[in-house]
């Protein structure tokens, strides 16, 4: 058995966020109002966009571990900064660099365990792995979420970003003593294969490009869409979720258990994700899980009291779990190993695209339309998403049966006229 400890440990650190669940209301107490949170959460979003693709292009060229590494000191940085600032200005400089520190880790952590997986002839591991290994990150980030609250009631704000700087020095650390193996095979997919060249000479933004030119690319610039149109609720409802709550009457620490229960429910639907993943395809997972999320979002929207809102939040939050394990394994077996980290992070900029303009108008909307109003709105960009990637994923499957029938035909055939 192979030791996958060491990825494990890195999504402890990558989740250890003790302020997830409470800097909305830190900045509140500054002074700062939720339509700015929303620009804030905005320029985060958009300096991801900034970065995405320049940080998997230099992930797949020089290291995943050196990204991850440079991820973690940004975020670090942007834990002190919390501490010295107090304005709008100054925090508009530090969510524009935690946001280029997220672009700096969001693919290469992935890349770096399937290519690691694929030099071991191990890909088959790759849902379970990934799935135990988001478990893991949703159980830590739901501790660190509770620990967050009882260090502000206990201590001081202060306290919580002094502990989250800390977690993430001590992350670059964890990622600086892990292996990183290249393949020799450079994909599982033969009509990925064929489709990036595979001369050293070239570059890796050259075989990007030339990925993305081809059929099989093609397919999931698409899907890459209507994944960010799923995603633009969840990631601005799950800020948005703490203003809701206080204005329900829960106090910090009760706010900071509903989320780190989000992350309890999470880490168990991550630990069925792969067996689901593995029986059922894309678009089955892409259309139950969102009309499932869509019928919660409508319920939460009718403000039926905080046990009903509150359990109708936690199933929308958990479930996308399943959805996200799908939808990486599905881009992972058609993408090219040399240009692993720069794909994930072509999807990745898609998904920072929609999301940033998406914090902009829920703050807009929640400011001057109401919490349920915007609720309604979002259900329909659900809905949307959910048929467009269903779609997609429908025509991809159709298209790969009937490659694989005409292969079986002409062989037949050949085998046919030898005969004769």
């Amino acid at each position: 058995m192979k030791n996958n400890n060491p990825y494990y440990t890195l999504s402890i650190f990558m989740n250890l966020d003790v302020q997830r669940s409470l800097f909305v209301l830190y900045l509140l107490q500054l002074g700062i109002t939720q339509g700015e949170i929303g620009i804030l959460q905005s320029f985060l979003f958009f300096s991801c966009v900034a970065l995405e693709i320049p940080s998997g292009l230099l992930a797949d060229r020089y290291g995943r571990k050196h990204s991850l590494i440079l991820g973690f000191l940004g975020l670090f940085i942007s834990g002190i900064g919390f501490l010295l600032f107090s304005d709008f200005i100054p925090f508009a400089f530090i969510f524009c660099l935690f946001g280029a520190s997220i672009a700096m880790g969001s693919s290469a952590d992935r890349a770096l365990l399937y290519d690691n997986l694929l030099a071991e002839n191990r890909t088959e591991e790759y849902p379970r792995i990934i799935s135990r290994a988001r478990a893991i990150g949703a159980v830590s980030l739901g501790l660190s979420m509770l620990l967050g609250g009882a260090l502000q009631e206990a201590m001081s704000w202060n306290s919580v970003y002094i502990f989250f700087a800390i977690s993430k020095f001590i992350g670059a650390i964890v990622v600086s003593f892990m292996t990183e193996r290249k393949s020799l095979s450079t994909s599982l997919n033969s009509s990925a294969k064929s489709s990036v060249h595979n001369r050293e000479a070239e570059g890796v933004f050259n075989s990007l490009v030339c990925f993305f030119r081809s059929k099989n690319g093609a397919f999931l610039i698409p899907l890459f869409i209507g994944f960010a149109l799923f995603d633009l609720s969840t990631v601005p409802l799950f800020i948005y979720g703490q203003p809701f709550f206080k204005l329900q009457g829960l106090d910090v620490t009760l706010i900071a258990g509903i989320y780190a229960a989000v992350e309890a429910i999470s880490a168990v639907v991550f630990m069925v994700a792969g067996y689901v993943c593995s029986k059922f395809s894309l678009g089955i997972v892409a259309f139950t899980t969102t009309f499932i999320i869509t019928l919660l979002l409508l319920i939460l929207s009718m403000d039926l009291g905080i046990n009903a809102s509150a359990a109708s939040f936690l199933l929308i939050m958990s479930l996308p779990a399943i959805y996200e394990t799908s939808y990486e394994t599905y881009i992972h077996d058609n993408v090219d190993s040399r240009i692993r980290a720069s794909c994930l992070s072509a999807a990745n900029l898609v998904n920072s695209v929609v999301i940033g303009a998406s914090y902009t108008a829920f703050g807009g909307l929640v400011d001057r339309y109401g919490f349920s109003s915007t609720l309604v709105v979002v259900a329909v960009f659900w809905l949307i998403g959910c048929y467009h990637d269903a779609t997609v994923s429908a025509h991809k499957e159709a298209a790969n049966k009937a490659r694989s029938l005409s292969f079986i035909f002409h062989k037949l055939t050949r085998q046919y006229l030898t005969v004769m």
